[in-house]
């Protein structure tokens, strides 16, 4: 699952700081895998409609080829206490190993009937038998065991920990036995478990699919199950359906029937050996284009349903999607191992997208694009994202972690394999430079904080998992292992990797697994260098100093709040140096430093710690070598090369934001790149600067000084680039051009803040014509004119985002309406995110316009303390939604009073299902407050002496 890798979108509100919710994000590593990838084939336009004769069509069925199979899913290892004692899980007295699914939704009154049948291994003789479930009626249960139906005497439900004993009059025996279940549920809206999501027609009248989102435990508001990941089972699932619609699930349809004309029952084929959190199902009006892949032994049949009338906005993701397929076949030395994969455009969906094994379903806007209506940046997204899914195809479906405490093996793997796919297919892209500046930097900006946890982190309460959906399982995790994949190679990297997923296919696996068959391939001990990576906070800081013609690096743990105690700086990290030009004293290939310090001698010229920027740590240089880079910057040489100069310039604003070293020291770096021509430094460039601004916002000296030294940094790339997207333009090129306009209109640069009025008035006047305002500049300008104007720019924008037909037209305008200056403005567009107009998912891109701008932060924090039991009930079943209400607000404020206002509020509240949020929060506020109170006077001297 990708949650938020969408929030990717924001960075440029949040230049700093992870995203609240989880991606998701692009990803990792340097290497490509040549493959020839043949042209895709011409997909089919043909919508499926179901057959309406009453008798059963029967469809062929698909067979599993591994041996794995043939085992029974009752050897499925049970997470259990012996594990870890700590752990809340079920007991192991009895365990599935097969569940025949009925479900009868009603998308009418919003309801649901299930009819299950489990079959059973009691592992020892019971008089209970206890599996979870969640808001379910139970309506009857009985057990056949031995010829004999038995039912319960008593059924019991404990709500804190969604279980549901069943106790039996006498003790049953040892053996096989068959649990039938019938029950009741309801089609929420809350996008958990077996829910409903909203649409309008084309008539405008309201209608609803029906979809499942089961990860992490909700499969036990579906159906009644042993929901936990090592508790592995195969499905045989029907859905009951008004035959005007259209049922899918994770298998192709077996068969299909009907008594009753006005109903469908679809049965779909066995699954393969799988969690409860893959189950998946859609009940609605799909339509959908296919294509098949052509160069595996068994061809996949590749699918995106969508609404009515969205379908072609699939044909991007339906493009790539068999080339990943065949590309991850190969890369992992195991083909695909179902016959179809669908991808689903879902209205209202929670997070990014979800893996289900052989369903994907995605929010709309991380699924389609439109080449004439959609900012580019979308593009991307949805190939990293499709990317992403379809690795979990292998890395979390085909193997599984044992454990939430391992769940970044599922989501940094597919980060950063995801990554590896996108750049192997769009190599012009240079995504590995952007995962220098998007994924890196969550990950590194997360793990600098004492609130942060380390990438393996016990969980013992399933009340504890949405936690750690969160930019150190994703894009830590991905930077590290792009790291060791980089110190392995990535080919010794990847046999390890085909060499542990054939190992563990179809079963559980732990990281230490992992690490076993990467530690076989190589002939290294690959635990030994991880160990400190994945099992413990935090991340090092390199100081570099200079003496005597000698250089020494000292290793120490890196915080943003630059207070690191004794006790906290004990841990020794294995770390690349990466050192280039590489000094001819470091005997080991690698240059590992596995100590607290190392020296070697200074290199003539320029040197480079963390060439490429491999390495997940900071580098704090001294001046003297500052000046040397910064020179060689200036001159355009070969030594600093891209990921060099944007790993440059996270390093140094981070230190600067931290205190390792003075702002104004950054700033004077930042004069170096005044050649800069590329999309990936100037996203960082523009981002850290504006960060400055933002921050120090209460300082108007500083504010207008910062603003100033912007609009003379970006003053040559504004006229180079100018307004329009030329024909054939590269991709970076035009992402690079909404970097440059938008940063220059934040500054107030005049001749773009007046170019933007022009073309806006343009626009109202002509929506329909996309020259003037193109799709990638269309949020920037609307920033611009809200920013600038008042009531008359408000409505316009307004208007456009209620007629948008598209999600992220819409997306984009509520990224943009937070900018209005106007108190009564502000306030309208605070009442607007939780409407009925903004989906409950989308909050959050209004909370970050609202966030980013110095006028409303401080009353949006004030509205979401006067609207708390209105958000906690909306988010009462996506707490890591509820911690973004509580994050976003405070981002980016350096209001030392804020402290005492937020723990003074939160005090009599139940926060344990988002503390970790709340935590980051304070300590962000903690690290803001310090900057501004430390560099107030520096940064205005440097502002004064270097005319700003």
């Amino acid at each position: 699952m990708r949650p938020v890798q969408l929030l990717a979108l924001l960075l440029p509100f949040f230049p700093t700081l992870p995203p609240a919710l989880a991606t998701g994000p692009p990803s990792p590593a340097q290497a490509r895998v040549d493959t020839a990838l043949q042209d895709d084939t011409q997909a089919s336009n043909v919508s499926y409609q179901p057959v309406l004769d009453q008798h059963v069509f029967a469809v062929p069925s698909f067979q599993f080829a591994s041996e794995s199979l043939n085992r029974s899913a009752q050897d499925s290892t049970m997470c259990n206490k012996a594990t870890n004692p700590n752990r809340v899980v079920l007991p192991t007295n009895v365990g599935p190993s097969h569940y025949t699914l009925k479900i009868t939704p009603d998308l009418n009154e919003f309801t649901f009937g299930g009819d299950v049948e489990i079959d059973l291994t009691i592992r020892e003789p019971t008089k209970t038998i206890q599996l979870n479930t969640k808001d379910l009626t139970i309506k009857s249960t009985s057990v056949d065991i031995r010829g004999e139906t038995i039912q319960p005497v008593s059924t019991t439900h404990d709500d804190h920990h969604d279980t549901t004993t069943f106790t039996f009059d006498r003790e049953l025996p040892k053996d096989s036995a068959v649990l039938r279940i019938r029950y009741d549920g309801i089609l929420s809206d809350k996008m958990a478990g077996f829910y409903r999501s909203s649409y309008k027609d084309a008539e405008g009248n309201t209608k609803y699919m029906g979809v499942t989102q089961f990860e992490a435990t909700d499969a036990r508001r579906a159906f009644p199950c042993w929901d936990e990941p090592a508790i592995k089972a195969t499905y045989s699932i029907s859905l009951v359906i008004p035959s005007e619609l259209v049922a899918l699930s994770n298998m192709p349809v077996a068969s299909m029937s009907q008594v009753d004309p006005a109903v469908l029952t679809v049965n779909f084929e066995k699954t393969p050996i799988m969690s409860t959190y893959l189950v998946a199902w859609a009940v609605g009006e799909f339509e959908y284009i296919e294509t098949t892949t052509t160069k595996l032994e068994k061809p996949v049949t590749c699918r995106v349903y969508t609404l009515p009338g969205l379908k072609e906005q699939g044909r991007f993701a339906l493009e790539i999607t068999p080339k990943v397929l065949e590309y991850f076949s190969e890369i992992f030395g195991t083909a695909y191992p179902l016959p179809k994969l669908d991808h689903l455009a879902v209205p209202d969906f929670d997070a990014g997208a979800m893996e289900n094994w052989g369903l994907v379903t995605y929010r709309t806007v991380a699924l389609l694009f439109d080449e004439k209506t959609s900012d580019l940046r979308f593009k991307e997204q949805v190939a990293v994202t499709v990317a992403h899914e379809i690795a979990h195809q292998w890395f979390g479906n085909l193997v599984t972690m044992e454990w939430w405490d391992h769940l970044w093996l599922n989501e940094g793997f597919a980060t950063w394999v995801g990554t590896l796919a996108v750049d192997h297919l769009f190599p012009e892209w240079d995504t590995w430079s952007t995962f220098v500046v998007d994924d890196m930097q969550r990950g590194i900006g997360l793990d600098s904080l004492r609130s942060s946890h380390p990438i393996e982190v016990p969980v013992n309460d399933p009340h504890e998992i949405h936690q750690i959906f969160d930019a150190i399982s994703y894009s830590k995790g991905a930077s590290v292992i792009r790291m060791l994949s980089n110190w392995l190679t990535v080919d010794v990297f990847l046999a390890g990797i085909r060499r542990y997923l054939k190992k563990h296919e179809y079963e559980n696996a732990t990281t230490d697994d992992l690490w076993d068959a990467l530690s076989e391939e190589s002939k290294i001990d690959v635990r030994e260098f991880m160990n400190t990576w994945t099992r413990v906070i935090g991340i090092p800081i390199l100081d570099v100093k200079e003496a005597d013609g000698i250089v020494t690096v000292e290793q120490h743990r890196f915080l943003s709040t630059n207070d690191v105690k004794t006790e906290e700086d004990e841990t020794i990290w294995w770390v690349p140096l990466g050192v280039h030009p590489k000094p001819l004293s470091i005997t080991d290939a690698n240059q590992t430093l596995k100590s607290r310090s190392l020296s070697f001698e200074v290199p003539e010229g320029a040197y480079l710690f963390n060439k490429n920027y491999g390495g997940v740590f900071r580098t704090n240089y001294p001046p003297t070598a500052i000046t040397r880079i910064g020179k060689a910057i200036l001159e355009g040489s070969d030594l600093v090369g891209l990921s060099d100069r944007a790993g440059l310039v996270a390093d140094m604003a981070s230190l600067s934001k931290s205190g390792h070293t003075a702002t104004s020291n950054f700033l004077d770096l930042v004069q170096y790149y005044k050649n800069e021509e590329t999309y990936v430094v100037w996203e960082l460039l523009a981002g850290r600067v504006g960060e400055i601004a933002s921050i120090f916002a209460d300082d108007e000296r500083i504010n207008q000084g910062i603003k100033l030294f912007q609009r003379n940094l970006l003053d040559r790339m504004v006229h180079k680039l100018g307004w329009e997207f030329p024909e054939g333009e590269d991709y970076l090129t035009s992402r690079l051009r909404n970097v440059i306009l938008r940063s220059a209109g934040r500054a107030g640069h005049d001749a773009t803040v007046a170019e933007a009025k022009r073309r806006f008035a343009l626009f109202i006047a002509d929506p329909a014509n996309d020259s003037i305002l193109h799709p990638s500049i269309r949020q920037t300008v609307f920033e611009i004119v809200l920013s600038q104007g008042g009531e008359e720019e408000f409505r316009h924008v307004l208007k456009y985002f209620h007629a948008a037909p598209k999600q992220d037209q819409q997306v984009i305008a509520l990224l943009a309406l937070g900018f209005v200056k106007q108190p009564d403005l502000i306030a309208e567009v605070q009442a607007l995110a939780i409407s009925e107009h903004v989906r409950p998912q989308d909050i959050f891109y209004v909370l970050a316009g609202l966030s980013a701008n110095h006028a409303s932060r401080r009353l949006t924090w004030e509205w979401v303390k006067a609207n708390w039991t209105t958000l906690a009930n909306r988010y009462k079943s996506s707490m890591s939604m509820l911690g973004a209400c509580v994050k976003y607000p405070l981002a980016q404020s350096s209001d030392v009073s804020l402290i005492k206002d937020v723990k003074e509020f939160f005090a009599d509240k139940d926060t344990k299902d988002f503390q970790r949020a709340l935590d980051q929060a304070l300590e962000g506020l903690d690290v803001n407050s310090a900057w501004v109170q430390r560099e107030q006077q520096g940064l205005s001297e440097w502002l004064t002496s270097n005319k700003y």
